[in-house]
């Protein structure tokens, strides 16, 4: 069985690529961590790394295994501050993505309620994209998520809690020439690009599509006139109100936001938070 420093070290030798950086990074001689490495490899019988007089690179096999060791780490930090916070009388800690949307959609209403009930209780925030988060959840890197459905990850448990009209934003509405819609990453946001092609399948102009991971990423391509983006109809603009979009054309697309989590997941201080956003958000239209 590897040992937790098994792991940090094919990670800190994967991170600096370079067997004598690595040992010193650790606290030990590089004789030390080459032996280490090989114990490691011959206890998987597979090689991890490749070795040349530029360094060392990892193997397809040592890309998986880094992948996993730093799952472990994670894991092995959040199991000892769970244990420091249970000593403390500080509860346990929830592990909680969201998206920009879902954010300040139904984030905020649903940590006020929440933080009422269970004011001593550890939480974390990790914000991504939905596709991301689905993918967190199925790897019991979080605990729930707050995204945006349909969802295809099995064992998944949802709760939707809001639902609002997009429209079509301009963050430059001086650009005389018309421009696509910003796009967003198709396997990130299947549905969503699937209505921004309908929405825009009429345009024939000379303009590339231009693309952002994130909406704020979208506001800042249109801020600098690549073009109109879509957005929830309330959704709030990081500059300030002098750059806010003029053109602001509904549309007839819709956003869903839910809160997720795993369906055999059952602690009590999770039903609390998924209690808190329906109670908070599940009567919005």
């Amino acid at each position: 069985m590897l040992a937790i420093l098994d792991y940090e070290a094919v990670i800190a030798i994967a991170e600096e690529g370079h067997f004598g950086r690595a040992a010193r990074r650790l606290g030990m001689t590089q004789p030390a961590l080459s032996s280490r490495l090989r114990r490691i490899e011959e206890h998987l019988d597979a090689r991890l790394f490749e070795r040349d007089r530029g360094g060392v690179r990892l193997t397809p096999a040592g890309e998986q295994f880094l992948e996993g060791a730093e799952r472990v780490i994670v894991a092995a930090n959040e199991a000892a501050d769970s244990a420091r916070s249970a000593q403390a009388g500080l509860g346990q800690t929830l592990r909680i993505g969201m998206t920009q949307i879902a954010a300040y959609q139904v984030v905020v209403p649903t940590l006020l309620a929440f933080r009422e009930l269970h004011p001593r209780a550890r939480l974390r925030l990790y914000e991504n994209t939905t596709a991301a988060l689905e993918r967190q959840l199925e790897q019991s890197r979080i605990d729930v998520a707050f995204i945006h459905p349909p969802f295809h990850a099995p064992g998944l448990t949802e709760r939707k809690l809001a639902s609002v009209r997009l429209a079509r934003f301009n963050a430059k509405p001086d650009e005389k020439r018309p421009r696509p819609l910003i796009r967003f990453p198709r396997a990130e946001a299947p549905v969503l690009m699937g209505q921004i092609g309908r929405a825009d399948a009429d345009y024939d102009g000379p303009f590339p599509d231009t693309e952002a991971d994130t909406m704020l990423g979208a506001i800042v391509l249109s801020r600098a006139g690549f073009g109109p983006f879509v957005a929830p109809e309330d959704y709030p603009s990081p500059f300030e109100k002098s750059t806010v979009c003029l053109d602001h054309s509904p549309t007839d697309m819709v956003l869903e936001t839910s809160v997720v989590y795993r369906s055999l997941d059952r602690r009590p201080l999770l039903s609390e938070l998924v209690k808190a956003a329906k109670a908070s958000c599940g009567d919005r239209p």
